[in-house]
């Protein structure tokens, strides 16, 4: 289980570096193109696989997302948060995608799925205890939907702003509180206090 040592909200500081990272990038700078890349694709890499288990196609759309901004660099609006616009980015291709082929599809909805389990790279959690965490953070979050446990996502382990979320989720602003407040009331309905506590401290650790 690999724990985030940063923080998951964004400083002042630490958006308005993003800002100038992405200005450089925009302006032809293959460094910070090459920092992009290598700050931010594994992390890509495990939010893509919360949609789908194909490994091969999540790293295919991340390689075509970053094709992509390079060759429409020049085109590209501003952003002070690159993870959120890669995020949407690498969102909307793998839709594309799943638009396409109905095996991406839950049968019930047509909708594609948000789960809490991934894997990294093909790492394996080999200690037993860590193993027993992630399935009890697992068995827990089965209680929500797959919207509800994408939005619990990007609130507390990601710490977007409701604003962001709006953005990646394609919600107003009121639909995303009310979308936030029941999966939070669906959850105190079912566990305790500490469980959900402690179930989003070890989503955040995955």
């Amino acid at each position: 289980m690999r724990k985030n040592t940063e923080s998951p909200l964004m400083t002042a500081k630490e958006k308005n570096s993003d800002q100038m990272i992405w200005e450089s990038f925009l302006c032809g700078d293959d460094e910070a193109y090459t920092y992009i890349y290598r700050q931010y694709s594994q992390a890509l890499y495990a939010y893509g696989m919360h949609f789908t288990s194909d490994k091969g196609l999540v790293e295919d759309c991340i390689q075509d997302v970053f094709i992509k901004i390079f060759q429409n660099r020049k085109h590209l609006q501003s952003t002070d948060n690159i993870k959120l616009y890669l995020f949407i980015a690498l969102k909307n291709k793998l839709f594309n995608v799943f638009r396409k082929d109905i095996k991406y599809y839950q049968i019930d909805s047509l909708e594609p799925v948000f789960t809490a389990e991934y894997t990294i790279e093909d790492e394996i959690i080999e200690n037993e205890k860590e193993q027993f965490l992630n399935d009890k953070m697992i068995r827990m979050l089965d209680v929500l939907s797959p919207r509800q446990k994408e939005i619990i996502f990007y609130r507390f382990v990601e710490g977007l702003s409701y604003e962001e979320i709006c953005q990646i989720m394609d919600m107003n602003y009121q639909s995303t509180q009310n979308l936030i407040q029941r999966s939070l009331k669906k959850l105190r309905t079912t566990f305790s206090r500490a469980e959900i506590q402690f179930v989003l401290f070890l989503f955040t650790c995955i």
